[in-house]
């Protein structure tokens, strides 16, 4: 009888175990990858500030540090006159992706434009235009969490609901007693804290909950006489004052009380997460990163920064390095070769390629903001992106005394890469890419100064805005 074999139990994979990427020191390729899924692109001071660091304490550092004011003067045109976002809509979004450009820290930017993505309203709704300004002021203060440390979704969610904004962009304005508008009761259970069904696909919420919760939302007015101080204010003669059931529990619930029982809903936390989680990974969380997201945020009373920490320190936050798999979104793509090239804002150019790719701070296409994912590319898109890298170039070259990338004589095809790779960022570039670019530079014609410009020129649009530029 031969003897039994003998085999050793299988080792626990420990919590630590699991996190030990995020605590490896960081490669540049992996400073790259935080700093383009929570900004929008690596700087080289951001390569040498965060390079052999942890992961966890890099994403300290970028938590900790406060947005701060602005870097270098604020954008005007080419004819000297400053942007007038009250006056046009154009300058309206251009003001807002200027401050993405100058950040000190472009966390903050990310987490403000996730916020007005999470709570979308629509400039063609909402006059006049300083109370769309004024809201993102309220996001960029829940997402400074580096001033903000206790910043919290409840808080949020209350003044988000009984802000101007979203009190004419769902005409809760108009709702009272006797005629309440279900609008907010709706969005605020479908879009901002609920979803619609589960994680089983039962509904969380029935068309009972949304008529009970309109009832509770009534009551509030602006005061809209003067356009750069707009206000809501309560008025308790409007407001709905019987009792009401919603999800289940009953009372005369106000709008901060209805906040709180559909926060107390079990499917909220669970929503959430996911939801901010994915804005950073592209791989939807597994079950048990799941529980433990959902620990941390209800552990925390709903506190953004531990979640938002969790998620960035992740093990997932690097995986992939080699090749990225999650799509930039226009604003992050446009934002990044923006910064990538020290350009500012001196006419339409940023906004009108913004448009083409479908991506205009403020002009979300509908109450759920905009898609997102693999739905940023198609045959359109696609073409709108390359063009905006080129736009943007011709831009940068505007700049140059000789209105073009210099001559470098004698330079070899591999020089001539490394060149423009180092002149537009050294982004992450795949091995195929590289080797059909140096196949270009190789093929390309060199024999005059006219020639080697050109071959410059292709070589920095390619790897602007080539595929490879669409990940992160």
């Amino acid at each position: 009888m031969s003897p039994r074999r003998v085999v050793p139990p299988r080792k626990k994979r420990t919590r630590r175990a699991a996190a030990g990427g995020a605590q490896a020191a960081l490669t540049e390729p992996m400073v790259d990858r935080l700093m383009w899924r929570a900004g929008f692109g690596p700087s080289e001071a951001d390569r040498q500030r965060f390079k052999g660091m942890s992961l966890h304490r890099a994403v300290d550092r970028l938590l900790a540090d406060p947005r701060g004011p602005a870097s270098g003067p604020p954008p005007r045109r080419r004819d000297g006159t400053p942007l007038r976002p009250y006056e046009s809509d154009t300058d309206l979004v251009l003001a807002w992706c200027d401050e993405m450009i100058r950040t000190r820290n472009p966390l903050v930017e990310r987490l403000t434009f996730f916020l007005h993505r999470h709570f979308a309203t629509q400039r063609v709704e909402v006059s006049p235009p300083q109370l769309m300004t004024q809201q993102t002021a309220v996001f960029r203060k829940y997402s400074d969490l580096g001033s903000n440390r206790i910043s919290d979704f409840r808080n949020l969610t209350y003044e988000v609901g009984e802000g101007p904004a979203m009190l004419r962009f769902l005409t809760g304005e108009d709702s009272r007693k006797g005629r309440p508008n279900e609008n907010y009761g709706r969005e605020l259970m479908e879009l901002f804290c609920l979803g619609v069904t589960n994680a089983a696909g039962q509904p969380n919420y029935s068309e009972g909950d949304v008529k009970e919760a309109a009832r509770a939302a009534t009551g509030w007015r602006l005061n809209d006489t003067d356009p750069n101080n707009v206000s809501a204010y309560f008025d308790p003669t409007r407001w709905d004052e019987g009792s009401k059931t919603v999800l289940g529990q009953t009372g005369a619930f106000n709008h901060r009380q209805l906040v709180d029982v559909v926060l107390s809903h079990p499917s909220h936390a669970p929503f959430l997460v996911t939801k901010l989680w994915g804005e950073f990974i592209p791989t939807a969380p597994d079950r048990a990163t799941l529980r433990d997201l959902v620990r941390v945020y209800t552990g925390n009373r709903l506190r953004l920064r531990p979640l938002v920490r969790r998620i960035l320190t992740h093990p997932a936050m690097l995986a992939s390095i080699k090749e990225p798999t999650m799509i930039k979104a226009p604003i992050v793509f446009a934002i990044g070769v923006m910064r990538t090239l020290g350009l500012g804002i001196t006419d339409e150019t940023l906004y009108n390629v913004l448009n083409d790719m479908g991506q205009l701070p403020y002009f979300p296409p509908t109450v759920a903001g905009w898609e997102g994912g693999a739905a940023w590319l198609n045959t359109n898109t696609a073409l709108a992106r390359f063009s905006a890298a080129n736009r943007l170039l011709s831009q940068k070259y505007a700049t140059l005394p000789a209105k073009a990338p210099e001559d470098e004589a004698g330079e070899t095809p591999k020089q001539a890469f490394a060149r423009a790779h180092a002149a537009v960022g050294r982004p992450w570039v795949g091995r195929g890419t590289k080797s059909a670019l140096l196949y270009y530079a190789t093929k390309a014609r060199n024999t005059s100064a006219n020639d080697r410009i050109a071959r410059q020129r292709v070589l920095r649009a390619f790897l602007l805005g080539g595929p490879d530029a669409q990940v992160m």
